[in-house]
């Protein structure tokens, strides 16, 4: 499994996107709709002298939503991104983290910045949220 599959499955584990497709790399323009979609980085933090690292997978939870002057909807949409980021901060204390195989080992999960709207338009608007998987991989080969 690679790893933004782990994460897709991962996060279809939170109620709120339960039953909701979720995208990868592909955020459809019809609203309520979602994706995960990888962040450039560099992804060795740690590299052991074994061969062994603890890398990082930035990646931005994404969602198209209703956007206009009705300040309720504005509120509601980034409500979604600060429940999401408590429900990575309880798991990520709970230690309940994102089974990635190949002898990979999460060690951590959190969301890095705020939800906000990215792109607004004019009935409707990107809003993400950045967030960042660490974990444990053992030497190639």
């Amino acid at each position: 499994m690679t790893i933004i599959e782990s994460v897709k499955t991962y996060l279809n584990r939170y109620a709120p996107l339960a039953g909701c497709r979720l995208h990868v790399d592909f955020l459809p323009a019809k609203q309520r709709s979602y994706s995960i979609e990888p962040v450039p980085c560099q992804p060795v933090i740690r590299r052991y002298a074994d061969g062994s690292a603890v890398r990082q997978f930035l990646f931005v939870l994404a969602s198209r939503e209703a956007f206009g002057e009705e300040l309720r909807q504005q509120i509601n949409n980034l409500a979604f991104y600060e429940a999401f980021a408590d429900w990575l901060e309880e798991k990520n204390e709970r230690e309940e983290l994102p089974v990635l195989g190949h002898g990979r080992q999460s060690r951590s999960i959190e969301a890095v910045t705020s939800g906000y709207a990215f792109v607004p338009g004019t009935s409707t608007a990107r809003y993400q949220i950045q967030c960042r998987l660490t974990y444990w991989q053992p030497k190639k080969g």
